[in-house]
């Protein structure tokens, strides 16, 4: 009991609530919390609302193991008895953001409906051209160099690279791409195509690759004179012919969406309710510090 009476707990309270008259209770501090209000509510209105844009993936089983009969242990000896192909989260997302997506992706218009009026006129999109800053402008101009006048696959891949990137959890193994945007339905549209269009190109180079291993194996098996080597050359002609049938086809190569693209039911940005306590507690406080300095400006000067 003795330590308790020595913390004066009636003292405290009352200089607590002189505190509150002297500076809370006050016309200054009521018309602050008016005006933080009205400030917050001037923020909301000039604020555009950001909405949360996400899909949810997962890399595909693929079979890694293809064997082919006939030479299997000749094959084995040369090209391994495992096909490592898969298309792991890594390559998915260096894929993803690769000058040869945004390529693909502005030969089909993207760069139109991204920077342009959408005309998927090649005419068109391949002049648009670009509204570069004045503080740009000014360095371009100091320095000597030369601004790019129209925009480009570059750019599109900035894009890219700047609002979509797939993040695994390596616990569940699943991929998540999520971005913020103030468009919901393009940026819905413009993530389905990017993921799409990333499955697609890992086929695409992976059937060529095919194709080019088979072009020269077959070149290697017009000259050759040992029957093991011929064997095994056989089975990577027919193991590559396997993985291209595979490939060739409309199922996804790397992942599935579990979840397509969607958009969050309310914008994560601005949060209403953290603009406005947060205004109402800096006004206070400066209510409060302005209320102190003339109160006790003989002291502090």
């Amino acid at each position: 009991m003795s330590f308790l009476k020595k913390i004066k707990f009636k003292e405290k309270i009352n200089l607590l609530q002189d505190f509150f008259h002297d500076f809370i209770f006050i016309k200054r501090s009521i018309y602050a919390l008016g005006i933080s209000i009205v400030f917050s509510l001037y923020i909301v209105q000039t604020s555009i609302p950001q909405f949360e844009i996400s899909s949810a993936l997962r890399e595909a089983n693929l079979v890694k193991n293809q064997s082919v009969s006939g030479g299997a242990n000749a094959q084995a000896l040369f090209i391994g008895s495992q096909i490592s192909e898969f298309n792991s989260i890594d390559e998915f997302g260096s894929n993803m953001h690769s000058y040869a997506l945004a390529q693909r992706m502005w030969q089909q218009g993207w760069g139109s409906k991204v920077f342009g009026n959408g005309d998927l006129n090649e005419e068109y999109f391949n002049t648009i051209p670009k509204n570069h800053k004045i503080s740009d402008k000014i360095a371009a101009f100091l320095l000597g160099y030369d601004l790019f006048e129209f925009y480009s696959a570059h750019d599109l891949q900035a894009v890219i690279k700047g609002n979509f990137t797939p993040r695994q959890n390596r616990a569940t193994k699943q991929i998540t791409i999520s971005a913020l945007s103030s468009n919901k339905e393009f940026t819905i549209e413009l993530m389905t195509a990017v993921i799409e269009e990333t499955d697609d190109y890992a086929k695409e180079s992976l059937i060529q690759k095919s194709n080019e291993v088979i072009a020269s194996t077959y070149k290697q098996l017009a000259t050759s004179r040992n029957s093991s080597i011929s064997s095994a050359l056989g089975s990577t002609i027919n193991a590559e012919y396997y993985k291209i049938a595979n490939l060739d086809s409309d199922m996804p190569y790397g992942i599935y969406i579990i979840d397509p693209p969607h958009s969050s039911e309310y914008p994560v940005s601005p949060h209403i309710a953290s603009i406005i306590y947060s205004n109402l507690i800096i006004f206070l406080f400066l209510s409060i510090l302005f209320s102190f300095v003339q109160k006790n400006k003989e002291d502090l000067w």
